[in-house]
């Protein structure tokens, strides 16, 4: 049975993803801030903290400055954190079990941040930092053992990369904006997925 944020949530997502794939930008100051909200709802506490920060971090990107992407960065480092505690008490030992299967995840990271070592100025160490944390949710979703979960955790590093790229590397794709929030979105709601298991 779907989870009673999942209906709404879509709409939202689906709607916010169109205006960013379509550059209206001034309509989405009112379709992201409801992502998260919606899919905190009936949500356990760890998850909803995370999904709050998530929450935050969406609504300083709607920012063009340094400071508001700074903001992001850091409401969505904290996120990760949360994250993290949150798939722990799911953990089922995968990564135990099976270590080669962090091998992709490893190798997906060094690539990254090898290829925009050079790119990010004095941002390189907070890139870094975060991508760090990134790698940390990505893997603890791994280690639940749960497809859906699993997968939240590998769009979250696709979506996140994709505009570090953009941002740093100057590697736009077409209908960027909108790619870049359909997998964040699918992420966060494929990782809230976890508590409903």
């Amino acid at each position: 049975m779907p989870h009673r944020a999942t209906v709404p949530f879509v709409a939202a997502a689906a709607a916010d993803a169109a205006m960013a794939l379509t550059g209206q930008d001034r309509v989405r100051r009112f379709t992201k801030p409801l992502l998260m909200p919606l899919l905190m709802l009936g949500r356990e506490s760890p998850v909803q903290r995370a999904l709050a920060l998530g929450g935050l971090g969406d609504v300083a990107l709607l920012g063009s400055s340094d400071a508001a992407f700074t903001g992001g960065l850091i409401s969505f480092l904290a996120g990760h954190v949360a994250w993290v505690t949150a798939l722990r008490p799911g953990s089922r030992g995968v990564i135990r079990r099976r270590p080669a299967l962090v091998a992709p995840y490893i190798a997906a990271w060094i690539g990254l941040n090898a290829y925009l070592w050079g790119r990010t100025g004095r941002n390189r160490i907070p890139v870094l930092v975060y991508s760090g944390a990134l790698l940390s949710t990505a893997l603890a979703a791994l280690d639940t053992g749960d497809r859906v979960t699993t997968a939240g955790g590998v769009l979250f590093m696709a979506s996140d990369s994709l505009l570090a790229l953009e941002r740093f590397g100057e590697l736009p794709l077409p209908g960027h904006e909108g790619i870049v929030m359909t997998t964040y979105a699918a992420a966060q709601a494929c990782l809230a997925h976890e508590s409903d298991v």
